[in-house]
């Protein structure tokens, strides 16, 4: 038995309770609904997080660190037991670039199911970004 609590179907209007996603009614949506989300982030990517996240070397690096890690961390850490799927970085990927840090280092990656992944992306998008200044202050 799963201990994720139970939520409501994610088709709306739908009053079926599912541990994640949609239920057995309307499961027929959930690939359509996972698709038009991840295009909906991979639109907000940049040139060159597209160019990173698209290279031989980073989809070895991501598999790898799948085989090492493949249980979603932050699940583990709550008790649960979730398949992982996306590597994420930890710090953001820019941080590491713009500290000169290895971005395929295994120490800076992380396994995360894509609930929790969402979740991430989420409060990145709703994070305030910081104000740049077009001169420096006196």
């Amino acid at each position: 038995m799963s201990k994720r609590r139970m939520r409501p179907c994610q088709q709306p209007g739908c009053p079926n309770l599912v541990e994640r996603g949609f239920c057995d009614d309307h499961k027929h949506l959930e690939s359509k609904a996972t698709r038009e989300g991840f295009k909906r982030l991979d639109e907000r990517k940049t040139a060159e997080q597209k160019q990173f996240y698209s290279s031989y070397r980073w989809t070895r690096t991501s598999q790898k660190h799948r085989k090492i890690e493949p249980i979603c961390r932050r699940c583990k850490a709550r008790g649960i037991i979730a398949p992982g799927k996306p590597v994420h970085h930890n710090p953001p990927l820019e941080y590491l670039l713009a500290h000169g840090l290895n971005p395929y280092d295994h120490k800076y990656l992380e396994t995360l199911c894509d609930d929790c992944h969402l979740e991430e992306l989420r409060k990145k998008k709703d994070a305030p970004r910081p104000v740049k200044m077009p001169f420096a202050p006196s």
